[in-house]
């Protein structure tokens, strides 16, 4: 399995994280993992074969070939089948809106199919992608998608939102609502309606994915503590109220999670 991290130019760097391409040949086993939930819209274009996916519920589908994913709630454990070449397109929490005319929380716990959106420009991308053979070619092909999608949200939202948002990153997902409306000097309820359409979660649920992020940058950093004080490091008084909230995000309990990630690195994650 190949990877290669490329870098969004001009105006897309300011929206897109990066462009994650993932490579395999035929004869290459295939590889099981686990997805579990991220602060980020994204985006996928398979241009061999598509992955299939196991999902929380125990549904198998095999995946389209361009997807949109929104906030989830859950986790999903992703099969490579055959050949593999995929991009993934992360963007920043608050950059997926300049690009979707419409409220992200539509797309909220689910990977749609681009065709059920983007109709023939879709499939004109995905045969793009098929035929060029080199992945400066890819990235090219991409970001003309992307220009031609690019409609900024109005600059107060805009403000407000990054401004939101990185109170929620900075607390470490330790705050709430209603402090958050204070601190930004709006009502709960606008702000509630300004992360749904473009963050894609409401308030409290963005503070509770950044929450479960914090707790896996915990996992790198630190090794040699105990999962209770994990729990209080990152605001939880209950220890039971800590596993459900792991569990629900990643499907095993933070003891469960060590034992199979032993060496997990938030940071060294390709995609």
């Amino acid at each position: 399995m190949r990877f290669q991290i490329v870098q969004p130019s001009g105006l897309l760097r300011y929206y897109i994280k990066h462009y994650c391409f993932m490579e395999s040949d035929i004869d290459e086993a295939d590889v099981t993992e686990r997805v579990i939930p991220t602060e980020n819209i994204q985006l996928m274009f398979h241009y061999k074969d598509p992955f299939v996916v196991l999902h929380s519920d125990n549904s198998v589908a095999n995946q389209p070939r361009s997807i949109i994913s929104g906030l989830s709630d859950s986790y999903s454990d992703v099969s490579t089948n055959g050949e593999t070449g995929v991009v993934f397109i992360s963007f920043y929490p608050a950059g997926a809106c300049h690009f979707f005319n419409f409220p992200l929380t539509e797309i909220e716990n689910l990977s749609v199919d681009m065709a059920d959106i983007f109709n023939a420009e879709a499939k004109q991308i995905e045969e793009s992608l098929y035929l060029k053979e080199t992945i400066k070619e890819r990235v090219t092909v991409i970001e003309n998608f992307l220009l031609k999608r690019y409609s900024p949200i109005p600059s107060h939202d805009s403000l407000l939102i990054q401004r939101g948002f990185g109170i929620v990153k900075q607390s470490k997902g330790q705050t709430n609502a209603r402090h958050l409306s204070e601190s930004l000097y709006t009502s709960q309820k606008t702000l509630e309606r300004k992360f749904s359409r473009y963050l894609g979660k409401t308030t409290k649920q963005v503070i509770k994915l950044v929450r479960f992020q914090e707790i896996l940058q915990e996992f790198s950093v630190n090794k040699n503590i105990s999962l209770s004080e994990y729990a209080y490091m990152n605001g939880y008084f209950d220890h039971s109220h800590f596993i459900k909230d792991f569990k629900s995000y990643s499907g095993y309990t933070p003891k469960e999670f060590l034992v199979k990630y032993p060496d997990y690195n938030i940071n060294a994650e390709s995609c």
